[in-house]
């Protein structure tokens, strides 16, 4: 569970605390873009947001490791997709399914806008999955407020 709605439509983020760091949660509703160049096409990085958020990708974004927030980068000169799409609303579908040629042609859409450096098998560069400034501070925040950094 990363976050509850109260009866008058609050959002109240929740967080799982653990010693191993790999079992902590991160909290809230979410919102994930990928971040391609616009003169490349490759992907970059992949950004989660809180689910309110939106990414202008009009101005630089710095963008930083959640696990070492001194390794920082700044884009330039990017397009920012959404990733996550609704499939049900108030118990309904409102996602229509592709077909498998349709999935297929994406996924393999989906491999060829990554690095090579990033796609190949023997010592590939790690893709980067980071977290926005909002979203980490709230995680932060959350983990200080019980005793831990």
């Amino acid at each position: 569970m990363c976050a509850v709605e109260d009866e008058n439509g609050n959002v109240i983020p929740k967080i799982k605390i653990s010693e191993n760091v790999g079992k902590i949660t991160t909290p809230h509703f979410k919102k994930v873009y990928r971040l391609r160049g616009r003169d490349t096409g490759k992907a970059e990085a992949d950004l989660i947001c809180v689910y309110d958020e939106t990414v202008d990708d009009t101005k630089p974004l710095e963008i930083f490791d959640p696990m070492a927030t001194w390794k920082r980068k700044t884009l330039e000169n990017f397009i920012a997709t959404e990733l996550l799409v609704p499939i049900f609303k108030n118990g309904k579908q409102v996602y229509e399914l592709p077909t498998l040629e349709q999935i297929r042609t994406h996924c393999a859409e989906e491999i060829e806008g990554m690095w090579d450096e990033v796609r190949r098998f023997s010592n590939p560069h790690n893709y980067y999955v980071d977290l926005s400034e909002k979203l980490w501070q709230l995680k932060h925040d959350m983990l200080a407020a019980h005793g831990r950094r």
